[in-house]
């Protein structure tokens, strides 16, 4: 029975260890921003909650979480451990600006933060309302050239053709 949970263990310790997949996407900015808050709930330091959150299954979707995370780690102020050579997804964007408050002012605090959960989710909301605004007047055109045509071919024409013949044999 210890041999069989010795083995058990061993297997859980080579799978904690075994590295993330990369194509899994990563959860939006306000679960990652609530997922840090609840770490500093926890005590945790601020670089600490992130480094945490980058090795986790939750930031595995954002490669460049542990390029930061290894930073703020090594003692580099926010803006040092955030600026990036390659661009970052509006996910992390989002994450860094909820954070930096938090970041900047050294007041852990996770109230702050689950504020800052809030209003990334309204503005996720916001771009989102944008993104189907944009969508409906470019879907104008070829809903107008496709449902036209078949307006005209199943509504009108019948109509006209069924006048025909009371306008003409009249």
């Amino acid at each position: 029975m210890v041999g069989a949970a010795a083995s058990r263990a061993g297997t859980f310790d080579d799978a904690a260890a075994a590295p993330l997949p990369s194509n899994t996407p990563g959860l939006p900015a306000a679960t990652l921003v609530e997922l840090t808050a609840t770490q500093l709930d926890a005590g945790l330091p601020l670089a600490e909650a992130v480094s945490i959150l980058a090795h986790s299954t939750a930031g595995s979707g954002y490669p460049q979480l542990q390029r930061v995370a290894a930073a703020l780690r090594l003692g580099l102020d926010w803006d040092t451990a955030w600026s990036s050579g390659n661009r970052l997804p509006r996910a992390l964007l989002d994450y860094r600006d909820a954070l930096e408050f938090t970041a900047t002012s050294g007041a852990a605090s996770a109230s702050v933060l689950r504020g800052q959960a809030e209003q990334v989710r309204r503005a996720q909301f916001r771009r989102a309302e944008r993104a189907a605004e944009a969508l409906s007047v470019r879907l104008v055109l070829p809903l107008g050239l496709c449902c036209l045509p078949a307006f005209m071919c199943w509504g009108v024409l019948p109509v006209l053709m069924s006048l025909l013949p009371k306008v003409f044999g009249s």
